[in-house]
């Protein structure tokens, strides 16, 4: 049984300061992607480098180039956010950050 300490840290493990790097426009997507802003994501470390590959992500809150976000890599976050249970999507941003 996982208690409510374990489960914070595994969600807080999930979480990833990333920077926005580009738009993503796609010709054809699933059908719980139309009308979504998709972005995309190169994580990063607290001094700004960058932390591993760049990813797309879905944002409620719109968000520029360059914006520093918060993104979760749990994919039920995205598609609660989308209403789709079968969305393909694992990245949604949670936050943008203030310069």
């Amino acid at each position: 049984m996982t208690t409510r300490r374990e489960y914070r840290r595994a969600a807080l493990e999930k979480m990833q300061l990333a920077k926005i790097v580009g738009n993503l426009t796609m010709a054809s997507a699933h059908e719980s992607l139309k009308g979504n802003a998709l972005f995309l994501c190169q994580p990063i470390d607290e001094n700004g480098n960058d932390a591993g590959a760049v990813v797309a992500a879905i944002s409620p809150f719109g968000g520029g180039l360059g914006s520093k976000v918060v993104i979760v890599a749990d994919g039920s976050q995205a598609r609660r956010y989308v209403g789709h249970e079968h969305s393909p999507l694992r990245h949604c941003i949670v936050c943008v950050l203030d310069d």
